[in-house]
């Protein structure tokens, strides 16, 4: 706990978490808020959100701003003045998320108007959340340079908005980094989703329907996330700090580690711009998920693959190349997959 109130506390302030009322922003605000209280989750209607309803947050710390709505992004910014920024609102990813209209306003086009509305006030550190979509069907272990072939309008949406990023990290100069996401699990992840599905069912001492038994992931505990997304917005926010701790990103006029010379990664603009893959670098086959549920509960009945219908977009060797953020921020997923479901098991009626 300590090292966490270290951090957070690092971070400039006001912050502000927009996308707060989903499954990685609702935990990112409540791990703040208890140690700050100088943060916004920015919900796009806080009346309907499960998860304020289910767990009571101080009114104060909660915003209504509707990602759609320019003026109210515009307006939100103006009050609050955040100086730490967390964007981690998206649209698309779950298969009942088809209107492709709102996919792009919500995962493109929101973004330049909220960061061309930060750059009047001024900010320390951007944080946007990208995804594995972005790689598509390069989905073997692929490295923050290896080309994105997006397989959706999701997907094509969220590689868009990581060249938005690059863009102003590296000509406009601003600190902002994009970090793509593989399939973080969790408690407040949506009740629908395959690991909440997954314990809910072994909860009753049974398991759920499966899909094609050799579909992968790459699962990263939601916990894990935060920490990254903290690590790399106190970096931005003390670029001197960074300097001296992570000795891998120092450079002078010329890249230093070959390992990166392929990247845009320099010392002139440090971070900004940058994106970085947040994964385990493990792939999980759905069989070997269901077979681990199976043995840490003790389930006697046997997985059913096949009874469910496969995703559109759903891969069979899906996962990460944690290398790049493992080697300039030391960062590294501590819980495996069995303490995950097991954390997960205990507190699913406080956060389901």
């Amino acid at each position: 706990m300590n090292a966490w109130k270290s951090k957070i506390k690092k971070l400039y302030g006001p912050i502000a978490i927009f996308g707060a009322g989903g499954f990685l922003g609702f935990n990112l605000l409540q791990k703040i808020l208890g140690y700050r209280k100088d943060v916004f989750g920015l919900f796009s209607d806080p009346k309907k959100n499960w998860r304020l309803e289910k767990l009571a947050t101080p009114p104060q710390n909660v915003v209504k701003c509707d990602l759609l709505d320019g003026g109210e992004i515009k307006a939100v910014i103006s009050r609050i003045k955040p100086k730490t920024i967390f964007n981690l609102a998206a649209y698309g990813a779950y298969s009942t998320q088809r209107d492709i209209n709102r996919i792009y306003q919500t995962n493109f086009n929101s973004t330049y108007i909220l960061i061309e509305e930060l750059k009047k006030y001024g900010f320390s550190a951007y944080i946007h959340a990208g995804s594995q979509s972005e790689y598509g069907l390069n989905c073997s272990g692929p490295s923050e340079e290896d080309e994105l072939i997006p397989n959706s309008h999701y997907a094509v949406s969220k590689t868009a908005v990581s060249y938005m990023v690059k863009y102003y990290g590296e000509r406009e100069r601003l600190p902002v980094v994009h970090l793509r996401l593989y399939s973080v699990y969790g408690q407040w992840e949506e009740p629908s989703r395959l690991i909440p599905t997954l314990i809910k069912e072994a909860r009753r001492n049974r398991l759920p329907k499966f899909v094609d038994p050799n579909i992968s992931r790459d699962f990263v505990y939601v916990d894990d996330v935060i920490e990254a997304m903290v690590l790399v917005s106190v970096s931005l926010c003390h670029p001197e700090q960074s300097e001296g701790s992570l000795a891998n990103a120092r450079f002078s006029n010329k890249l230093r580690d070959s390992s990166l010379q392929k990247s845009s990664f320099r010392m002139t603009d440090r971070l900004y711009g940058e994106v970085f893959n947040v994964c385990t670098g493990k792939r999980t086959t759905i069989k070997e998920l269901a077979y681990l549920t199976k043995k840490i509960f003790k389930i006697k009945e046997e997985p059913r693959f096949g009874t469910m219908k496969n995703r559109d977009w759903d891969l069979k060797v899906w996962y990460g190349n944690p290398k790049k953020i493992q080697k300039v921020f030391s960062w590294k997923a501590k819980t495996s997959l069995k303490v995950g479901l097991e954390n997960f098991f205990h507190r699913f009626d406080k956060t389901q």
